[in-house]
């Protein structure tokens, strides 16, 4: 699943960001649009319990290996 995240949505997502500069608004809307598109990719979690629940930031996180999309176009 990251390989979707990595070779199809990053690149549509940072086309042309050398040319914008990164304030910190942009910086935290990409961020959480990233979220919102991982927590699709990766779908829910379900609990011992039989409930589903949305995956947290963290694991979120420990999924892309802190690999961010605002850590990727600043390197």
């Amino acid at each position: 699943m990251k390989l979707l995240e990595n070779n199809i949505i990053r690149p549509v997502v940072v086309y042309g960001s050398e040319c914008s500069v990164l304030t910190e608004n942009t910086k935290q809307k990409l961020l959480v649009f990233e979220k919102k598109i991982l927590r699709r990719i990766f779908g829910p979690t379900q609990k011992a319990n039989g409930e589903w629940r949305l995956k947290t930031n963290e694991e979120l996180e420990k999924a892309i290996n802190n690999e961010n999309i605002v850590r990727y176009i600043k390197y």
